[in-house]
């Protein structure tokens, strides 16, 4: 089942985005991943994220994502200044490219 995680974070900018995104694989060779968006505005970051499935998601956290907070000194930050909303989706359709 499709799995949805949408993060805000405060004081963060698409430009810290693009900082993390450059110490990750790209996005069409990152495992279960599906959809992704990136904005912000005067709330913060905004990040939708669509997997394949949960374990997805945990595992592209844990290999990919907290290794490069780190690497660039944003894991407490992160941590303090985001709501994290997560949910399976019951459908989910994805327009061919």
């Amino acid at each position: 089942m499709a799995y949805i995680h949408i993060t805000t974070t405060t004081g963060k900018t698409v430009e810290d985005f693009r900082a993390v995104s450059a110490k990750l694989s790209p996005p069409q060779d990152t495992d279960g991943l599906l959809v992704q968006a990136a904005g912000s505005d005067s709330s913060g970051l905004h990040v939708v994220s669509v997997w394949q499935s949960k374990a997805h998601a945990e595992r592209f956290e844990a290999e990919q994502l907290f290794p490069a907070f780190q690497a660039l000194g944003m894991l407490q930050g992160i941590q303090e200044g985001t709501v994290f909303t997560m949910y399976e989706a019951d459908e989910v359709y994805i327009r061919g490219q």
